[in-house]
């Protein structure tokens, strides 16, 4: 009873999206913290940049390799046994971190960090699909990346008041220790059928998609990874500048402008920021685009080309040496602008087969992991081979022109053979209510 009171005063659905939004909030606390403390692990270590770069691509590594294989053990298992695995899995490998006593170790942390992380945000769009509706899709996950892009914002500062209060080491055990406890929330509130939820009512069940997650859809991996390629290769552009900016603003800021880690954490966070609020306006965009025009596909699309496109323009002032406030300003512009794909792309994975979408958004997302393995030690490299950061921002430029090219190839509005086979089937039975066309 003292579920189902405290519970109805907040809607099921909206009680779903709240403890997937802590979920954001910790596990990119977890993801990005490496980036804070890096100048104080560098120096305590004995890191070169290389190094330092080979760290932060340990846990993409493992987060590109298990992407798919967790995505497709998610939609087995459901995403209450999926994501209580896997926080647990990111929580001991962020205390491991803090136990870490040279490179290797650290590595190894890293490591395990990234294959608990790697199938959280798939199980996550799982969740989603079964509880909210479509037109609703591109907020939910807006609003979730939203709080992943804040963990980002608060992770600078957070990170910087727990080192200078105990020591590196420490903030890494906390940190740890409040990823475990969120595995315990999710547990005990949320429920993989929203029907056999204490706190759901009639009227949520009758607005959420009917089936989605409960029928038996067989899994065609070819036409799913046809459809899909599009959105993968966009997810790689966009992850290319998204982890640019969670892996190396501080020591940007702190190489270029020589300022020590509290400094750095101000500015960094100042640009995370503006991440939370782009990442918010990208989904809300393409949701009213898609009540307004039907057309899933024109409001897909739209937002993803203007969050690739804009932000060149702000790249620009980068090669013309600005000051400490105008590169500030820049990079929180550019960041802002980038941030408005992130929704409508995770988007388009629940829209083309939503009885799979954690294998789907895996498959997506494997783009951003790959980006993410390769590009620490890339921008590394470039910059301890020519002493300049800008050849990283003339790279990130070259990705921010392809990302567009990519997304013109993206059909949220053609699903994905077996969801059309299996929809067709339950039509034909009548056990399947009408979706909406949103074609």
């Amino acid at each position: 009873m003292a579920f189902t009171r405290s519970a109805r005063r907040l809607s099921a659905t909206n009680g779903v999206l709240f403890v997937l939004c802590i979920m954001s909030f910790l596990m990119y606390v977890d993801r990005t913290n490496i980036s804070t403390a890096a100048l104080v692990i560098r120096r305590d270590l004995q890191l070169s940049n290389v190094q330092l770069g080979f760290v932060f691509s340990a846990f993409a590594l493992t987060y590109a390799v298990a992407m798919i294989p967790g995505g497709f053990i998610g939609d087995r298992l459901g995403s209450r046994k999926m994501l209580a695995i896997c926080g647990v899995l990111w929580g001991v490998g962020t205390l491991l971190s803090g136990f870490a006593g040279g490179f290797f170790t650290l590595l190894l942390a890293r490591f395990v960090v990234g294959i608990g992380e790697s199938p959280i945000v798939p199980a996550s769009a799982r969740a989603l699909t079964a509880w909210m509706k479509p037109d609703q899709r591109g907020f939910a996950q807006g609003i979730t990346h939203a709080c992943a892009r804040l963990g980002n914002a608060s992770t600078p500062i957070l990170v910087a008041v727990l080192i200078g209060a105990f020591s590196w080491h420490a903030a890494f055990m906390i940190l740890g220790v409040a990823s475990l406890a969120w595995v315990v929330l999710w547990i005990w509130y949320y429920r993989d059928n929203p029907a056999d939820h204490p706190a759901i009512t009639a009227e949520e069940i009758a607005g959420l998609p009917a089936n989605v997650g409960k029928a038996r859809v067989p899994m065609r991996w070819k036409p799913l990874l046809r459809a899909l390629w599009p959105a993968t290769v966009v997810s790689f552009c966009h992850g290319w500048i998204l982890w640019f900016f969670l892996n190396w603003m501080h020591s940007f800021f702190e190489q270029s402008y020589h300022l020590n880690i509290r400094h750095s954490a101000i500015f960094s966070s100042g640009i995370f920021l503006s991440g939370v609020v782009g990442t918010t306006l990208g989904g809300t965009l393409s949701d009213l685009l898609l009540k307004r025009t039907g057309n899933i596909r024109g409001s897909r699309q739209t937002v993803i080309t203007i969050g690739f496109l804009a932000p060149i323009v702000f790249f620009v002032p980068m090669f013309l040496h600005p000051s400490l406030t105008a590169a500030a300003f820049s990079l929180a512009a550019a960041l802002f602008l980038s941030e408005l794909v992130t929704a409508p792309l995770w988007a388009v994975a629940m829209d083309l087969a939503p009885n799979h979408a954690a294998t789907s958004s895996s498959i997506m997302n494997t783009g951003l992991g790959i980006a993410a393995s390769a590009s620490p030690p890339l921008v590394g490299w470039l910059v301890d081979a020519t002493h300049s950061w800008q050849p990283v921002f003339a790279l990130s430029m070259f990705f921010l022109m392809l990302g567009p090219i990519a997304a013109n190839w993206i059909r949220p509005d053609r699903p994905y053979l077996g969801e059309l086979e299996a929809s067709n089937a339950e039509h034909a039975r009548g056990t399947l209510a009408p979706q909406m066309d949103a074609s």
